[in-house]
């Protein structure tokens, strides 16, 4: 499978830009916890459109999901382990390890949405330009 980067590297974009105007937006509360989904379901939406067809979608989804965050927490575990100790820093990475792989899931099944409905849009018909 061809993965096109552009595409996953843009939803990544979307879903972190989304996901630091919900956290900036208001405190986290039992019921907003539930918009923190946002930023995965539209971040995948958006790289599945990008690409065309239901299948490719989901892949791009599902890796623009992951992809960046495992580099931030890759970093954020790094400086755990300098700051509050090598046994707390891996015990949250490998917790935030499993929530990644169950976020790539809704972000897989966005992108496959918006695959769909890039593959599904209507197309103008191409006119003939009249002769003169």
């Amino acid at each position: 499978m061809n993965i096109n980067w552009r595409a996953v590297l843009t939803g990544f974009v979307v879903a972190i830009a989304l996901g630091a105007f919900i956290a900036w937006a208001g405190p986290l509360t039992e019921t907003s916890v539930y918009l923190l989904a946002m930023p995965g379901l539209v971040g995948g939406f958006v790289a599945g459109y990008m690409v065309s067809g239901a299948g490719s979608g989901a892949v791009h989804g599902a890796l623009a999901t992951i992809v960046g965050a495992l580099v931030l927490l890759a970093i954020l575990t790094v400086a755990a382990a300098l700051f509050v100790g090598l046994v707390p820093a891996v015990a949250g990475a490998s917790v935030a390890v499993l929530a990644l792989f169950v976020q790539a899931i809704p972000g897989g099944v966005a992108g496959a949405v918006g695959g769909w409905m890039k593959g599904r849009r209507t197309r103008e018909p191409v006119t003939e330009p009249t002769p003169r």
